[in-house]
Order: structure tokens, then C-alpha cells, then sequence
């Protein structure tokens, strides 16, 4: 599986979801659908069960980042300005705590990247040379929105491995969510590119003047479901009056064809 290193500003052929096959996984990191929806991805005892486990960790919030978001698990967005070696210090402890919900319920992990092989994806967890395997799997509260934003390893996390993709999606399983029709993520049929970085506010948030009149896509979520999307693409997620708790990391694409998870 293969496409551009180089980011365009393809058109989305059309603005409805799709299931995941081989052709729409290619599609998506191409640029050229906008969604694919994974339904009924884990039953709703199965989310129930790993969101109960969840509520025996500490969520932290993210630092300098508003709104609020909270989460268990590391990344690499936080730790890109203080060190590789130090987000690799907490890989251990961070992947201990996921492991020991997981058991207690199911891997969401494990069964997204059993679905891309399916696909005929050949998938790993990213790995760094000295350091070892990333930390993958995040479960995060969004309740509160963001802000206009792109997520794109080459541009911000400059000397790891995940600066080598050549695409980059998000996967997210929702495990619980207030009953409204909040909570909402629009993606904008707009990619990044190095001269919107004029726009940028602050540690990741955008203006909305980067959106000129581009056209946009809004998806509710459900429990149970999966979602992914090109996160190079502008995208927000709006305030969920209530609870938006999810598992989820990101996917990026080698020059190699591989598929690697991290978050």
C-alpha cells in the first residue's frame, strides 16, 4: 500500500462514510473519501466494561492546551519539547496501566490493527532505534471541544520515527457518551500545507480564516463505533455538554508501505 510522501489538496470524491476494505483504507489516506466508520466494532458491555476499568486510573490533562482535555497514556505531542528519552522512560509504566484495563475487559487495539490485516495492511507499533516500542492507546475525555487543529507527525515531532510517514489517520472507539447529539468532530475538506502555519494560534490550534470556504463533513459519534479519518485535514471537535470518553491513537503511513500505531 502506497501513496504520495507529499501532502495534496485532492477534492473528497464525495462526502459520505465508509466501511473499512483494502480499497477504502487507500482511499482515506489518500485524501479522497472523508470518513470511515467501523459499526458495532465492540458491543456496548464491551465498552461499558473498559470505560468502568478506566475510572480506576488518574485521567491528566494536557498541558497548555484548551479547552481541557484529558487522558491516560502518554504521547509524543507532549513530550516533543522536553525529550524522545523521556517519553520513552514512561512507555513501560503507561503501557502497564492499558495492559491491566484491557485484560480486564477487551484490546481495542489489538482488534484495529487484526481488522487492518484483514485489509492485507501489513501493521506494527512504532518503534524507535536505541528506544524500542512506542506507547499506543490512549483513553481520552474530549468534553469540552478543541480547537480548529491538523495532527501531523513530520511537522511536530521532528527526529522520531513517526516523522518518516507519508500519511497520518486517527482511529477512535467510543466507550461512553452523553445522550445528546453533542460531541460532534467536523473535518474540513482542507489539508495542511506549510504556509497555513501563519495561522496558527497557539501550541496546536488554528484560526478559522485557514478555511477560506473549504467544505466540511460533521459525524456523530456512537458507542460502540469506530471512526477514522485523514488527520491532516482541519478538523474540531465541538463541546459534548456531557460525557465523550474514547480509546484511540494514531496510524501513520512508511514510505515502506508499513502501518504503525502510536499515540
Amino acid at each position: 500500500m502506497t501513496t504520495s510522501n507529499q501532502i495534496k489538496s485532492a477534492l473528497w470524491e464525495n462526502k459520505q462514510e465508509y466501511p473499512l476494505t483494502r480499497e477504502s483504507l487507500k482511499m482515506l489516506l489518500e485524501h479522497r473519501i472523508p470518513l470511515i466508520r467501523l459499526k458495532d466494532f465492540a458491543t456496548t458491555e464491551e465498552c461499558e466494561m473498559l470505560y468502568a476499568q478506566s475510572q480506576l486510573l488518574n485521567f491528566n490533562a494536557y498541558q497548555d492546551v484548551s479547552p481541557k482535555i484529558e487522558k491516560v497514556g502518554i504521547t509524543v505531542f507532549e513530550y516533543n519539547s522536553i525529550s524522545k528519552g523521556d517519553y520513552f522512560k514512561g512507555v513501560e509504566q503507561a503501557t502497564k496501566l492499558r495492559d491491566s484495563i484491557t485484560a480486564a475487559s477487551f484490546n481495542p487495539l489489538e482488534r484495529i490493527m487484526a481488522k487492518f490485516r484483514e485489509c492485507g495492511a501489513n501493521v506494527r507499533i512504532a518503534s524507535e532505534p536505541f528506544y524500542g516500542s512506542y506507547y499506543a492507546g490512549l483513553i481520552r475525555k474530549i468534553e469540552h471541544g478543541t480547537q480548529l487543529h491538523i495532527d501531523f507527525a513530520p511537522l511536530e515531532q521532528s527526529g522520531w520515527e513517526v516523522c518518516t510517514i507519508t500519511a497520518q489517520l486517527s482511529w477512535t472507539l467510543y466507550l461512553k457518551l452523553s445522550p445528546n447529539s453533542h460531541g460532534k468532530t467536523c473535518i474540513y475538506d482542507r489539508q495542511w500545507q506549510p504556509e497555513d502555519e501563519q495561522y496558527k494560534l497557539d501550541s496546536y490550534g488554528y484560526s478559522d480564516k485557514v478555511l477560506a470556504d473549504a467544505d466540511a463533513i460533521a459525524f456523530q459519534p456512537y458507542v460502540g463505533d469506530v471512526l477514522l479519518f485523514n488527520t491532516t485535514n482541519f478538523h474540531y471537535v465541538e463541546p459534548m455538554h456531557g460525557q465523550r470518553v474514547a480509546f484511540t491513537s494514531m496510524i501513520g503511513l512508511l514510505p515502506n508501505g508499513e502501518i504503525i500505531f502510536w499515540s
